[in-house]
């Protein structure tokens, strides 16, 4: 090899030895949110049985870059790989530079045949033109809307009147929030988010996921769930991812009677003071669909900024699955979820949600 000639990288598959040098480079990365994690990785794993298939990039020694990947297999519907699945927006590598993400890319590609998988999807925060060079299709099914945690002047600046006016209302109407500390609080708010879901008309994650949620996340407080009272009773909770300086609401839900005593408003509030007091720099408010302008506009009016997430898609064996028949609200399948009883629906939704993720 000639002085001048590149140092070639090398892609292998994450080993236990690796882990150590895996959190480091995410920990340093400032992209990086919790679903990069090993943490995250160890969730899923448990909660919906999905194989990682997670890739590090070496450069002369070095790490220079990771991505995480799983397998999503069901009997009769065969598989997909997901960078990554249960969030749009968080996937695709992390890397130090072009040459170390193409690698990575290309590998996850190779895997991706390898294991016959329908189709490879990596759902990015923004364009990666590198996937495009790797003859992946680019769609923008969604809009994430994000906040900047700049300050508490200018970040309360950016809070719409009526908003405003909604957490004063939810004060005076005896709304408070608290933190929760056990896992009965997370149990608590459990059975807000089956009803909730149930009217939203989406099947909700197993009775596993929110007791993994709290051993695997809460010794590093990773995962934080506010809770919303009134008269002593639960009426509403916000789920809380937390990594470095990004802090993310996985969902929100409130029961339909403290909608109007401004329950939402509470927490959402609670929640930017949080981010401001505790040194976070960013909030993701989540992904809304183009049609949903009503929620686009009441996330922006927080202070939030709304742009598409990237998705990259490439079929193998099988055709790409719609991620904007999942969102709509209206469909068939959401109707008749409506309709089911409460208790079935995280006896089904736990299955549905290991394939539709």
């Amino acid at each position: 090899m000639k002085e001048t000639d590149p140092v070639p990288v090398a892609v292998r598959v994450l080993e236990a030895a690796d882990a150590e040098a895996w959190t480091t480079f995410v920990t340093a990365h400032p992209e990086a949110t919790l679903y990069h994690t090993l943490l995250w990785r160890d969730v899923v794993q448990e909660v919906f049985g999905h194989r990682p298939l997670y890739l590090l990039c070496v450069r002369a020694g070095n790490l220079t870059g990771v991505l995480p990947l799983f397998r999503v297999t069901c009997p009769g519907l065969g598989s997909k790989v997901i960078s990554l699945p249960y969030d749009v927006g968080s996937g695709g590598a992390l890397a130090l530079d072009e040459a170390s993400e193409h690698a990575l890319m290309q590998r996850a590609i190779e895997l991706a045949r390898e294991v016959r998988a329908n189709y490879i999807e990596v759902r990015c925060k923004s364009p990666r033109p590198v996937l495009e060079q790797l003859g992946l299709r680019r769609s923008e099914p969604v809009l994430l809307s994000e906040m900047v945690l700049d300050g508490a002047g200018p970040v309360r600046s950016r809070v719409a009147p009526d908003h405003r006016k909604a957490i004063r209302k939810a004060e005076t109407r005896g709304i408070s929030v608290r933190e929760a500390t056990s896992l009965e609080d997370f149990h608590a708010f459990y059975r807000v988010y089956l009803s909730v879901f149930r009217d939203f008309g989406t099947p909700p994650y197993g009775p596993t996921y929110f007791p993994v949620l709290w051993r695997r996340l809460s010794p590093s407080r990773a995962v934080r769930l506010l809770l919303a009272f009134h008269e002593d009773r639960c009426v509403g909770g916000l789920l809380l991812f937390c990594w470095q300086a990004n802090l993310v609401s996985k969902f929100a839900a409130c029961l339909p009677e403290a909608v109007p005593l401004r329950a939402y408003a509470a927490l959402y509030w609670r929640t930017i003071c949080l981010g401001l007091e505790e040194g976070y720099r960013s909030l993701s408010w989540g992904t809304s669909t183009r049609d949903q302008t009503g929620l686009i506009e009441f996330k922006e009016r927080w202070g939030a900024h709304s742009h598409p997430v990237a998705v990259y898609a490439l079929p193998i064996r099988g055709a790409v699955a719609s991620i904007e028949r999942y969102y709509d609200s209206e469909g068939l399948a959401r109707r008749l979820w409506r309709r089911l009883p409460l208790s079935i629906t995280p006896v089904l939704g736990g299955p549905l949600n290991r394939w539709f993720c």
